[in-house]
């Protein structure tokens, strides 16, 4: 075999190669980054953190109940304390309702005045990921990101030492998917940035 031959031959292998290598790296989306967003709390799951909130029973709970269960700031990371302006303004923030329309615990709430506080309780735990191609990724042409998860946030209202109301929201299943798609890769963004760069003085 001449050298010539050889040479084309060493050529065409690496080539291969390396189209071999770029298509697994297309390919391969393990290599993509991805991540884990929480606040620290004792549940692992929507559920649990929903079970132990129904155990709370407002004018027979008490804060000891709430430690027990996971609710106190003595206890868990992430429980705020409100005092009476803040619950007001957070139960009541326009104002519009007689109090008669009120929740027996809020209209407690209000006569009590400043024997009135609440423990804010919040814990979220996401995972992120991106997925598809990596190559795209890698250069920024297209991107997919994927977050799942759970969200929870409760609100106890105390007069004392006693549990007068309670309410949450959250989300027990969160899917979410978005889509990036840029057509210059790696350079979009490029343009603005000289164009902006070339106006200065």
């Amino acid at each position: 075999m001449t050298k010539l031959n050889i040479k084309k031959l060493s050529a065409f292998v690496r080539r291969g190669v390396l189209f071999a290598f770029l298509g697994c790296l297309a390919a391969c989306s393990a290599l993509l980054p991805h991540g884990e967003e929480q606040t620290s709390g004792r549940w692992t799951h929507f559920d649990e953190v929903m079970q132990s909130y129904e155990e709370v029973e407002p004018f027979v709970s008490t804060k000891d109940d709430l430690v027990r269960l996971g609710f106190s700031p003595n206890e868990q990371p992430n429980v705020k304390i409100l005092n009476h302006i803040e619950v007001l303004d957070k139960l009541m923030p326009d104002s519009i309702y007689q109090n008669t329309e009120l929740p027996r615990g809020v209209q407690t709430c209000l006569s009590e005045g400043e024997q009135c506080s609440a423990y804010e309780y919040s814990q979220q735990k996401l995972n992120i990921r991106r997925y598809g191609s990596f190559l795209a990724d890698f250069f920024n042409f297209k991107r997919k990101t994927e977050t799942t998860g759970w969200e929870f946030t409760a609100l106890f209202v105390l007069t004392g030492n006693q549990v007068v109301y309670k309410v949450w929201s959250g989300t027990p299943e969160i899917s979410k998917h978005k889509e990036s798609i840029n057509p210059l890769g790696p350079l979009q963004g490029v343009g603005p940035a000289l164009s902006t760069e070339a106006v200065k003085p």
